[in-house]
């Protein structure tokens, strides 16, 4: 995880370059491995550009240090997450004569803008979210992943655009408003989350998933490059024959590359089905003990510590537990609303971050089963999904909301999953 931040401005409006480390500082707890920054005026004059990184150092830790630069320092990126197909276009790259002076994943993406242009954001496969400068061009695009794994927030106004890995980064700039969005805060009280593109902070939003932004010529239009697919399959799309030996074979692939490292890495282990098939094809394709992490309660009945230790026994693999109370979350609840940005809606949050930060003792990277539940519907009321429009169309609204909504509330917590 490494915080990305910085902005592009008019030259007479743009903020001193010290605003730029500010911005950095906020997000240190995101790359303690190393800090850049990269500051220019455009070749007319009349705008200035600022790119700023805190690196958490996973891929090559002797030359992947950032802002990274193309041989002709024309091109500057910063760059947060991983790419994960970065080997097979750097080959691809270099079939067509570009030259790689890193074995960064990085790199890929200074070499992909010169072959591919905008374009080069529906090539990769990964978690990302970046800022790239091209100085002969005077443009600078900013993009995000497919899922949105990797979050990028933006500030536009006064002919500035400014961008940042964390809200309080933004914040740190001049002529931004440290002000709530009321209509932001009623949603995140009905959905535990800000729909997108807005955020709890007014004048903040995010980029959406699946989106690339271009600035150039003080113009700043976004597009989206990537919608999930729906049910129904495109003409031409392949289906095997054996639907769960294909999404094995799809799992053991993406969790192998997910395993390049030059790093220690692990694997949260929490017993369910999710983290326990990671972990069972992490064991396929290491050479050595996989390193795992359980968290747990005292009380025995809200624990899943037994399910996890039988894994580990299962796959031999080199495993930490750590055991909470609740005194634990009620003493880090204000740290974790710092680093979200926003009140903790969901409270296994908690649990997670002092696990994370249990882990970071011992490996950099970790790999977890988390999105497996609404992908596999991991529990009953996933299963009922697909009932609703149906249920809709029968039951009229006004019964709904004045006679089984209050049934509903009546029911035990169990029955209501």
């Amino acid at each position: 995880m490494c915080g990305i931040a910085g902005w592009i401005a008019r030259a007479e409006a743009a903020p001193d370059p010290e605003f730029l480390a500010a911005m950095n500082r906020t997000q240190a707890h995101r790359g303690p491995d190393g800090e850049g920054v990269f500051s220019a005026t455009t070749r007319s004059g009349r705008h200035r550009v600022a790119l700023g990184h805190r690196r958490l150092a996973i891929i090559d830790l002797a030359t992947g240090d950032q802002p990274m630069y193309d041989a002709s320092g024309r091109l500057a990126v910063v760059f947060n997450g991983e790419i994960y197909n970065f080997l097979d276009l750097r080959r691809e790259l270099e079939g067509a004569g570009y030259r790689f002076r890193t074995s960064s994943d990085t790199e890929v993406l200074l070499h992909g803008w010169r072959a591919w242009g905008e374009r080069m954001v529906e090539r990769l496969r990964g978690m990302f979210a970046f800022a790239l400068w091209d100085a002969d061009t005077e443009r600078l695009l900013l993009a995000r992943d497919p899922f949105g794994k990797k979050p990028l927030y933006l500030h536009e106004a006064e002919g500035r655009v400014a961008f940042a890995s964390e809200v309080k980064a933004l914040l740190a700039l001049p002529g931004v408003a440290v002000a709530a969005d009321a209509g932001a805060v009623w949603n995140y009280l009905l959905y535990r989350y800000v729909p997108g593109p807005a955020t709890l902070f007014r004048g903040v939003s995010k980029l959406p998933p699946g989106t690339y932004a271009l600035w150039r010529d003080g113009r700043f239009e976004s597009r989206r490059y990537y919608l999930p697919p729906d049910l129904t399959l495109l003409p031409g799309t392949a289906v095997p024959s054996d639907a769960v030996a294909g999404f094995l074979a799809r799992l053991d692939q993406a969790v192998r590359i997910r395993m390049v490292s030059d790093v220690p890495y692990g694997a949260f282990l929490s017993g369910g089905i999710d983290s326990s098939a990671v972990v069972a094809l992490m064991a396929r394709h290491s050479a050595r003990p996989v390193v795992t992490f359980s968290v747990g309660f005292r009380e025995a009945r809200f624990s899943e510590l037994a399910h996890a230790r039988a894994i580990a026994a299962q796959f031999k693999t080199e495993h930490h537990e750590l055991e909470i109370e609740a005194d634990h979350l009620v003493d880090e609840l204000p740290k974790l609303i710092r680093f979200r940005d926003a009140p903790v809606a969901e409270p296994s949050d908690i649990p997670i971050y002092l696990l994370s930060r249990r882990a970071s003792e011992r490996v950099k990277m970790v790999l977890t089963g988390e999105g497996s539940d609404e992908i596999l519907a991991g529990y009953p009321k996933h299963a009922f999904e697909p009932l609703v429009a149906a249920y809709q169309a029968v039951v009229p609204a006004g019964l709904h909301r004045s006679l089984i909504e209050p049934l509903i509330d009546a029911l035990p917590f169990a029955f209501r999953r």
